[in-house]
């Protein structure tokens, strides 16, 4: 509710509705509304979730509808930024961008991540379908005449804000999506159940039931372009769901869910189950025939093994040794347990890539879903321009297998020499993949979850050269000194000093614009030098370190990096500002958080804001023990470290560690024998991940940039991988899991 009361669009009532609670959220409620005009409490008897939203609706009074969780967060600029682009467009309603958060870090939500990767306006479903699996309400400005000449209205049950959702798309003249978020989605700490955490309870299966006939009646009917999507985006996670719960009930309650299960299943075609895999159809067969002893030892297997299994080649082609695979008291079909042609599609992500002198290494993992490569798989390496001409890359390294989370991949050590590269355009990696089961040409791709993190630009003899992402895929961009860039920064104390340089004609007038999360924008004009001899004219600016931190959005409860974007404006054009490959950026330190100057994975110049938190500027393996090294030993050294994760919700687990001071630089020493005791002895599940935070407030210990683009790499036999998070959190994951081998 401080989220609401601090909005920077301040016209506006709250109207909160107490559901009989008993948890003190009333005397909460009540000391808004003490305070301020604009909040108010109404009290109900407990009618659910959905009947609450309605009684909010018809006790407010404003031309706008926004919905809001209790334990959620909505940033200081999002209505402002919602309700100015419902006054331009005139749409029916406005959709934003939404990240999960936790004590530790902030992430992209996943079920936001391809509806609201661009910003699109006056769209529609019919238009663009992937809003048709837009299912959450609280992210979204609806007209309040629209709503209520659309019919809208929460039905009494769980899962009730995909169905509304829908219909608001379906009936909508046009629509907003923004990609900047403007909902934080809270994901407690260890995991403990909230309504739609509470998976397994037979009430809430039955909503989920409900909810999704409700959704497939409605694309059915009025909008059966969005049919084939909605009903392959529930599948996918509701009959698991439901299949998952059968061991958790007796018999008399398992027979309910099989009752649910035939009822959703009935709705589905078969060719929406067809395309998926052998796991998936093999829930599906043991649902429709009520096999739960089959379904019970199924889900105990997934959660040793995941879904993937040993394969069985036969002369028609590659079957799932999955349980009861050739188990002729179950009885399932063969049929269930082939992998389909279009399944052994193979797929090659870029997860790493850096300079190697004048050298680009590039890692990348090669994969067909379930199906590991076979030992003698011949692979074909090389870089392609837009035009068709082709560059082999002939450094590459043998693949070798990958242990984490890796099981049906191995990995390609590539060697690139970008001085071969000609002209001004971006060169795509690509692979030839063959062997007795697979021949294909893929690009190389991206993981897409925004965690990549490639190294800058490069001066390659006369021109400038970067690894990273492109339209589609990975890939290297070459092009010719640009005609501006940023040399490097300062800090001044409270004020940063950014310098750097034109190519070329001098200009008379040029300035940078900065761009926070709400879209206002302030303008800088640059003080310009004279022309120097070989053309280059240098130019600087002094931004105020309080400005930055003013529009960032900082006092929020959650870890985050918040981005401003910086351009360049020069004879009426616009253009985002590339760093020199030499460029220096800075840290700037005021009222508790950290200002960096620095660069985006693109390689172009951007202002941070984010809490001060102890940085990790150097790692390495030694032996079983992980070495991290960084400045304000004194600090780290007083506060202390650990590593923490969730074995249950209710409680923690912390691993101490050794942090010493070393004039002024901390060392934490990360004993990976001390987490895999720790692990077996509270029962820890193998894949969780282990946040490092510091030993007092228990806030992240974060990583520094020139780390984060190169990860230390354990050996294949060690414990222990380091991977970084959206808010340059740093965590550690244990128990490797063995390649299984075709």
């Amino acid at each position: 509710m401080e989220s609401l009361r601090t909005q920077t669009f301040s016209d506006l009532e709250v109207v909160m509705v107490d559901d009989a609670s008993t948890d003190g959220s009333a005397e909460i409620a009540d000391r808004f509304a003490s305070v301020d005009p604009r909040f108010r409490r109404v009290s109900s008897a407990k009618v659910g979730v959905g009947v609450a939203r309605n009684i909010g609706v018809e006790n407010s009074t404003g031309d706008l509808l926004a919905f809001v969780d209790a334990d959620d967060y909505v940033p200081e600029y999002a209505y402002e930024l919602m309700t100015e682009t419902l006054a331009k467009t005139g749409s029916d309603f406005v959709a934003g961008n939404a990240r999960r958060f936790d004590s530790v870090s902030v992430w992209q939500s996943w079920s936001h991540r391809r509806l609201f990767v661009t910003t699109r306006m006056a769209t529609h479903c019919s238009r663009t379908h992937i809003l048709g699996i837009d299912r959450y309400i609280w992210n979204k400005v609806y007209r309040r005449d629209f709503w209520d000449s659309a019919g809208l209205s929460y039905p009494d049950m769980l899962y009730e804000d995909y169905p509304v959702a829908l219909a608001a798309h379906i009936r909508a003249r046009q629509v907003d999506v923004l990609a900047e978020p403007v909902y934080y989605w809270r994901h407690r700490d260890g995991g403990e159940a909230s309504i739609t955490q509470s998976h397994w309870h037979l009430d809430n299966l039955e909503d989920r039931v409900r909810s999704a006939e409700m959704l497939f009646e409605m694309v059915e009917e009025q909008a059966p372009y969005l049919a084939d999507l909605v009903k392959s985006h529930l599948t996918a996670t509701d009959v698991q769901v439901l299949a998952r719960s059968i061991e958790d009930h007796p018999a008399d309650e398992a027979g309910r869910i099989f009752d649910l299960a035939a009822r959703y299943l009935a709705r589905i075609d078969d060719t929406i189950l067809d395309r998926q895999g052998p796991f998936e159809r093999l829930v599906f067969d043991l649902l429709r025939r009520r096999q739960r002893d089959a379904l019970t030892s199924l889900t105990r297997y997934r959660a040793e093994n995941g879904t993937l299994a040993p394969l069985a080649r036969r002369s028609d082609g590659w079957y799932a040794k999955l349980p009861t695979f050739e188990d002729a008291a179950v009885g399932v079909p063969e049929s269930v347990f082939r992998l389909a042609p279009a399944y052994l599609k193979p797929k090659a992500v870029a997860t790493e890539a850096w300079w190697s002198g004048s050298r680009v290494a590039v890692r990348v993992n090669v994969g067909v879903n379930t199906l590991a490569l076979a030992r003698r798989t011949r692979f074909k390496v090389w870089l392609q321009s837009p035009a068709g001409a082709k560059i082999p890359v002939d450094h590459v390294t043998k693949p070798r297998a990958i242990a984490f989370g890796q099981d049906d991949r191995s990995t390609l050590e590539l060697s690139i020499d970008p001085s071969r590269l000609a002209g001004d355009r971006q060169w795509r990696l690509m692979i030839s993949i063959r062997n007795r089961d697979v021949r294909d040409v893929i690009q190389v791709a991206t993981s897409g979850d925004g965690r990549e993190r490639w190294q800058g630009w490069r001066r390659i003899g006369n021109r400038w050269c970067r690894p990273g992402r492109l339209p589609g895929g990975f890939g290297i961009t070459v092009r010719d000194l640009p005609d501006a860039w940023v040399d490097h920064t300062a800090d001044l104390g409270d004020e940063i000093e950014i310098r750097g340089a034109f190519r070329g004609r001098r200009p008379e007038h040029a300035e940078l614009t900065l761009t926070d999360r709400s879209g206002a924008v302030v303008t800088h004009p640059l003080t310009i030098g004279d022309r120097g001899d070989r053309g280059i004219t240098p130019w600087r600016l002094t931004v105020p370190v309080d400005a930055v931190l003013e529009k960032s959005g900082m006092d929020v409860p959650m870890e985050e990096i918040v981005p401003t974007r910086v351009k360049l404006v020069r004879n009426g054009r616009t253009s985002p500002l590339p760093v020199h490959p030499d460029f220096l950026g800075s840290r700037s330190l005021m009222k508790g958080r950290a200002v960096n100057a620095t660069r985006d994975p693109n390689g172009c110049f951007v202002i941070t804001a984010a809490h001060d938190r102890p940085v990790v500027h150097d790692g390495w393996w030694q032996g079983q023990q992980l070495i991290l090294r960084g400045p304000d030993g004194p600090r780290l050294a007083s506060t202390g470290a650990l590593l923490r994760t969730w074995p249950t919700p209710e409680r923690p687990l912390d691993v101490p560690l050794d942090v010493v001071d070393r004039d002024g630089v901390f060392l934490i020493t990360v004993p990976v024998g001390a987490m895999q005791d720790a692990a077996v002895e509270h029962d820890v599940c193998a894949t969780s991940s282990w946040s490092l935070l510091d030993g007092r407030e228990h806030k992240p210990i974060v990583v520094a940039r020139e780390l984060g683009e190169r990860v230390p790499q354990p050996a294949a036999s060690e414990a222990a991988k380091l991977e970084f998070g959206w808010s340059d959190e740093i965590h550690l994951r244990l128990a490797p899991v063995t390649p299984i081998e075709a």
